[in-house]
């Protein structure tokens, strides 16, 4: 079940263990993660990604790792649709 949805820098820092996810939004993915559910985030974050990427703003391997982080079968994040 989908109990939270992140928005893209949310997922970015995730992934990366980046210090700059507050100890809170740490513990609530920690959290639904240990409930067996799932954190959503928006399509749009995969092209805000390649966005970013290309701009030299964040590592070009984000997409890449996201995209490993999401195809497990048990993913903590999920990817819903912009519709």
């Amino acid at each position: 079940m989908l109990r939270a949805v992140a928005d893209t820098h949310t997922v970015i820092w995730y992934i990366f263990a980046d210090a700059r996810l507050s100890i809170t939004a740490r513990s609530m993915i920690a959290q639904i993660a240990s409930a067996g559910d799932q954190v959503a985030f928006s399509s749009i974050t995969l092209a805000e990604i390649v966005y970013l990427s290309e701009k030299g703003r964040i590592s070009a391997l984000t997409l890449e790792r996201l995209l490993a982080v999401v195809d497990t079968t048990d993913a903590v994040l999920a990817e819903v649709p912009f519709d």
